[in-house]
């Protein structure tokens, strides 16, 4: 039973040692110094001479830290220079069992022969193991360094027996510490194995994350750098103000907006949210962005431009990635926007009363999920201080800590409690009060909220390229442009019957020889004046010169012509002529 108790007193001893060694190993796995050696998978000379002389002293702790069993040292000494080669290669493993041997051939004893050359030889196996598993990468189980440890410790008892005479003494010797000292070193060997094994893991874990987190950078990068920033878009535009903005989740997505004019009279917008994350949603969100862009037309509806980018995107989609797509197109002269809807949430319009509704609901699936879906067009008129509020479901399915849901009900409570007067406003009060709601939760997706304010169109220029059907449109024109800048309906009864009565008579009557007709009416608003001027290039004409009809005679006596420009008297304000630049340019004003 001694003997027993005596076996397990060295062994805790032993394991006492042998978990210094192997703190102070770890310790050193976490210092650039090993983290450029697992990087760079080679050990300069300055970091070999470190390492063999760290893990040198390792191996003169272990033999100090070891226990005197009859002239022998019962040790761990052979555990730091096979560390040393498992961490630095055979140059650092040898270097460092050179040290350890060398000190424990100069304490003398029975056994400081084989001990000592034993001590070099793990760190030449813990360099060869170095070799062929670490530097290429590997990583290795734990058994095997185990077992490894454990036969060169029987190996290591062994060339004791062998060298050490006389037998009859070294035996004894040899079963007192065999079992110690293998079950010691093969236990350090194992955990620092593992160590090394979970540290490697670690790397890979890091690299991985690394490759993710410069992905999502690179999304982040294409995603801000399609869409447009500089803001006010388009300061020379006063009929409408815009603004918008992204604001990307750590885990970046495929958002969009954008906005441009298809020509001076009509702003096409737009917003967007692809499925998926990282860098193929933001390149499907460029792609969709560019598509859209390329098919709009002053002469297409939305639901034709989604129909072929639609298309579009279904083309060799092999991702089996969508997008959700709202595009609307304003005129801007009259307030009137047409918009088409695949998938997206609904806008709201918010109106100069704060007033807040949803944009009616009308079908159409999410873009590339199946070609040729048909999409469908609706109709609404913005007036004057409305505003249009676009977003990305980044916003009501913002979670707080609690896990609740912004939705739309807490979004429309935003818009109405909102009392800025730009878009910009809108915009950065929606986005605060998201944050607010939140409340320092992670944010899962993007956020992405446009908003556009109409100001209401304070002039607008027709150019008549055909005849007299041609003032029928030109009078719905004049509706919708009154309409947005709150004119009267009796006011504009007046105004198209004047031009009417005046664009009959160029018509009819300007144009002799047939030449090619230039003929435009503009019309502008001026504090509560309608400022009305019509231009043509006809044959030199004041109408003002025409001498007013008596109306007291009876019809069939009174003389042909003047009847029309009389009307256009009695209806304007003021009204004047000049000839400039082989142009009739008659101006008209009309307080209301």
């Amino acid at each position: 039973m001694t003997f027993i108790e005596d076996i397990i007193d060295l062994l805790i001893n032993l394991i006492k040692s042998m978990s210094v060694v192997i703190v102070l190993a770890y310790i050193l796995t976490r210092t650039k110094v090993y983290a450029s050696i697992i990087s760079a998978k080679k050990v300069t000379l300055k970091q070999t001479l470190v390492l063999i002389a760290v893990f040198g002293l390792f191996s003169i702790f272990g033999t100090l830290g070891g226990i005197d069993v009859s002239g022998a040292i019962a040790n761990t000494r052979d555990l730091g220079p096979a560390i040393a080669g498992l961490i630095g290669g055979p140059l650092v493993g040898i270097g460092a069992g050179l040290i350890g041997g060398i000190h424990r051939f100069y304490l003398g004893g029975i056994t400081y022969i084989p001990c000592s050359v034993s001590t070099v030889l793990a760190g030449l196996a813990g360099g060869l193991i170095y070799q062929f598993q670490f530097k290429k990468g590997k990583l290795i189980g734990i058994t095997g360094p185990v077992i490894f440890m454990a036969l060169f410790e029987a190996f290591h008892m062994g060339l004791a027996l062998v060298i050490v005479k006389p037998f009859a003494t070294i035996l004894p010797i040899i079963e007192s510490i065999s079992l110690p000292m293998i079950l010691t070193n093969s236990l350090g060997m194992g955990v620092f194995t593992f160590i090394i094994h979970n540290l490697m893991r670690e790397r890979e874990t890091l690299r991985t994350k690394e490759l993710i987190e410069s992905e999502l950078s690179v999304a982040r990068e294409i995603q801000m750098s399609i869409v447009p920033k500089i803001f006010p878009a388009f300061p020379e535009r006063s009929e409408f103000d815009i603004f918008a903005m992204i604001e990307p989740a750590r885990e970046v997505g495929g958002d969009l907006y954008d906005f441009f004019l298809l020509d001076d009279d009509h702003l096409c917008f737009t917003i967007g949210d692809v499925s998926g994350k990282g860098v193929p949603a933001s390149l499907f969100m460029a792609v969709a962005k560019t598509l859209i862009k390329a098919k709009a037309g002053i002469h297409m509806g939305p639901d034709q431009i989604l129909y072929q980018v639609n298309n579009e995107l279904c083309k060799d989609n092999d991702s089996g990635m969508f997008v959700t797509i709202f595009l609307g197109i304003l005129t801007i002269s009259s307030g009137e926007m047409v918009f088409s809807n695949g998938g997206h949430n609904l806008p709201y319009l918010q109106k100069a009363n704060r007033e807040t509704e949803a944009l009616p609901k009308i079908p159409g699936m999410a873009l590339a999920v199946m070609e040729d879906a048909p999409y469908t067009c609706s109709k609404i008129t913005v007036k004057t201080g409305d505003s249009l509020v676009l977003y990305t479901d980044g916003v009501t399915e913002a979670m707080n800590p609690a896990g609740d849901l912004l939705k739309d009900e807490k979004l429309v409570q935003m818009l109405r409690q909102f009392d800025g007067s730009t878009a910009k406003d809108a915009v950065r009060h929606i986005l605060g009060e998201t944050r607010r709601f939140v409340n320092g939760a992670t944010q899962s997706d993007d956020i992405t909220i446009l908003v556009l304010k109409y100001l209401g169109s304070k002039r607008i220029v027709y150019q008549l390229n055909g005849g007299l059907e041609e003032i029928s449109v030109l009078s719905e024109t004049i509706e919708k442009f009154a309409a947005g800048n709150g004119i009267p309906q009796d006011i504009v009864f007046k105004v198209n019957l004047s031009i009417d009565e005046l664009l009959t008579n160029t018509l009819s009557y300007g144009y002799p020889e047939r030449g090619e007709r230039e003929i435009s009416v503009s019309l502008a608003v001026q504090d509560q004046t309608l400022v009305i001027e019509t231009r043509d290039n006809a044959s030199a004409f004041n109408p003002l010169e025409k001498t007013e009809p008596d109306i007291s005679q009876d019809i069939d006596e009174r003389p042909i012509g003047g009847l029309g420009i009389h009307i256009v008297r009695k209806m304007m304000d003021e009204i004047a002529y000049r000839r400039e630049a082989g142009f009739n340019i008659l101006t008209m004003k009309k307080s209301f």
